[in-house]
């Protein structure tokens, strides 16, 4: 099997796309539009993405509105759920009173946003495209430092200054597996689907898709919206159902839901991660 994941190498993105799959071929990619390309073309047999944090919320805007297109072509086939642990990191022999900016990925400077505040109040902040880019940049310029997890530090030989700077200690990012391939029940199962409401103007239409997944006890887990980027004040919704598209009663409210949106797609139903 080969995975597509964002890089460069020692990004969480990689460490999630290990706990897929710790015998995979991973290949690297420079934006998460190429890392989804990639299994379309036939270059890579799933792709891993980040998606939401357990404290920030979403973490690529970029995945969101990807999935969100009406042709998008793959499917949600799994999803795997990553503990983060961010560290203070910088070139060996830096110390902290030293450090006038620190580098991370925006999700990993909101996440830490309290915490630098109390060690390093004057430090200015720079979002990189990924937390490895933060280490390169820390390891090349004097007085710098990033926000990262451990093995970023490895891969750049960078020391760890402060092992976990986040600011709550319960954090958790959730990766989308993505294939050309749906995926079977496997009776613990969870199913994503966007749609527009038939409606937007009209009192009560959101309501109305979410009344019948209610009505059976189909438990709600999540629920975004986007903007349609075609009128303001339309939105596209993302929600997050528990069950497959192929149990009775989930594909019962699938059946009905067309009534009362102008347009759904339902991404995928896969395994819950334990």
């Amino acid at each position: 099997m080969k995975i597509s994941h964002l890089g460069p190498a020692g990004t969480y993105t990689e460490a999630a796309a290990r706990l897929y799959s710790d015998v995979a071929e991973l290949i690297t990619y420079p934006t998460v539009p190429d890392v989804i390309q990639s299994v379309i073309a036939d270059n890579s047999d799933v792709a891993v993405c980040a998606f939401e944090n357990s404290i920030a919320g979403t973490v690529s805007i970029e995945t969101i509105d990807l999935l969100l297109k009406t042709d998008f072509p793959l499917k949600i086939c799994g999803e795997v759920v990553l503990k983060i642990q961010h560290g203070l990191i910088a070139k060996t022999g830096t110390t902290i009173e030293s450090i006038r900016t620190v580098y991370s990925h925006p999700s990993a400077l909101a996440q830490c946003h309290t915490t630098l505040g109390k060690i390093l109040p004057n430090a200015t902040r720079v979002a990189l495209s990924s937390t490895t880019a933060a280490v390169k940049a820390a390891t090349t310029n004097d007085g710098s430092a990033a926000i990262a997890g451990a093995a970023a530090a490895h891969q750049y030989n960078a020391e760890i200054l402060l092992p976990d700077i986040g600011d709550e200690r319960q954090n958790a990012t959730r990766f989308l597996v993505l294939s050309k391939q749906a995926t079977r029940p496997s009776g613990d199962d969870k199913t994503t689907l966007v749609f527009t409401t038939s409606d937007a103007q009209e009192s009560g239409s959101l309501v109305k898709v979410l009344q019948l997944f209610a009505e059976r006890k189909i438990n709600l887990s999540r629920i975004e919206s986007r903007p349609t980027r075609q009128q303001l004040g339309n939105y596209v919704f993302s929600i997050d159902i528990h069950g497959h598209e192929k149990d009775d009663d989930v594909g019962q409210a699938l059946a009905e839901i067309s009534e009362y949106t102008s347009w759904v797609n339902v991404l995928g139903s896969y395994p819950r991660w334990k």
